[in-house]
């Protein structure tokens, strides 16, 4: 899993507020042990620097971690409960055909990296939000891939509605 910075870690932990709302958030945090104050804070912005404290920015062992990783994983479920899991597989496989062995970005193929990074960034926002498709490939991605799509944000965006025309009906999710 890459490390998130700060202002990617607000956006995550706001995409989990507009889901459950911040009361229900902070109820499920105590919940998981996450935090120990009851005292739940009046706006997001208490809450996801607490909760960026305790993790690291999700790379501390700690139940804050485990939380938001859970609820995240919560969140994408109920996403993409309409798309396939064989379509996300595919898409992945065509991200990982673009790395080395050790997961880093082959520099010949970051063409390719970007459209396979459009494709599936694509199909996910199709189904959630362009900020939950993009925390998502942040999260799931390794270091070099992480930098990589930070780099090449805008270009992957762009990148996706055109290489979806061209794609194989198989990848793209269903009611599209």
């Amino acid at each position: 899993m890459a490390h998130v910075t700060s202002r990617e870690f607000d956006t995550l932990i706001q995409l989990l507020i507009e889901q459950y709302g911040l009361s229900a958030l902070h109820a499920r945090l105590l919940k998981a042990n996450a935090l120990v104050s009851h005292k739940r804070p009046a706006r997001w912005q208490p809450l996801a620097n607490q909760l960026y404290q305790l993790s690291a920015g999700l790379r501390r062992e700690h139940p804050a971690r485990y939380a938001i990783e859970m609820l995240w994983q919560e969140l994408i479920s109920e996403t993409t409960e309409g798309v396939e899991q064989e379509t996300f597989d595919t898409l992945a496989e065509r991200i990982n055909v673009c790395l080395t062995e050790k997961f880093g970005v082959i520099p010949n193929r970051q063409t390719d990296l970007i459209a396979a990074l459009g494709a599936y960034h694509h199909t996910l926002a199709s189904v959630s939000s362009a900020d939950v498709a993009y925390i998502e490939i942040l999260l799931r991605a390794s270091k070099d891939v992480a930098q990589f799509l930070r780099e090449h944000k805008e270009e992957v965006r762009a990148a996706a509605p055109s290489e979806m025309e061209d794609a194989e009906p198989s990848d793209k999710p269903e009611g599209t």
